[in-house]
């Protein structure tokens, strides 16, 4: 788990694509679902975006509170 969180912040921008974008795609995903009544992520594509939107809540919180 330490390599993967150094590997993370070895990268100046990496942290606040993979946060954003996986909340971007989760967003748009709920918009589908609820207003278009299509389906946007399928289940083999949701479940690897919500793992990498929970580990970088995950390590922005352990990052925060360190501070």
């Amino acid at each position: 788990m330490e390599k993967l969180e150094k590997f993370i912040y070895s990268f100046k921008y990496l942290p606040p694509t993979l946060y954003f974008g996986s909340v971007g795609l989760l967003g748009y995903d709920f918009y589908c679902s609820i207003i278009n009544d299509t389906e946007f992520l399928n289940i083999y594509t949701q479940t690897p975006v919500i793992i990498i939107f929970s580990l970088m809540t995950y390590l922005g919180v352990k990052r925060h509170k360190k501070k």
